[in-house]
């Protein structure tokens, strides 16, 4: 099989990016919810490399006459799905830390109250 520059590029890329998230998995610089994303993505690049005609295949029965469009496409609804899961996981995390902010300024209050803490502070 003949594997253009495109499709020896993208498994690079693809393998590059396994390599650098086990990595930093390992160095614990990723945690691993995060890292089977981009693992996923990985993946999907080495096939897309290895097996170009999978992309012809999904663009063809996907109604797509130029098949690299399907690959930038797939390639902005990751981008925007991996956006929304940031959000949802960020406001979770404001959530925690406004609740906790409240929890502690009740227990502030109360050791004040108690006359457990100086109340200059």
């Amino acid at each position: 099989m003949n594997y253009s520059t495109a499709n020896i590029t993208t498994l690079l890329i693809g393998a590059l990016l396994a390599f650098t998230i086990f990595f930093m998995v390992r160095k614990d610089h990723l945690h691993g919810p995060y890292a089977i994303w981009w693992l996923g993505i990985a993946v999907l690049a080495i096939v897309f490399g290895v097996f170009p005609k999978i992309v012809n295949q999904l663009a063809h029965h996907a109604g797509i006459n130029y098949p690299p469009t399907l690959v930038l496409v797939l390639a902005v609804s990751f981008i925007l799905l991996k956006m929304l899961s940031q959000d949802l996981h960020r406001t979770l995390q404001e959530k925690k830390i406004r609740r906790l902010t409240q929890r502690m300024a009740i227990l502030e209050k109360a050791l004040k109250d108690n006359k457990l803490i100086n109340k200059d502070t």
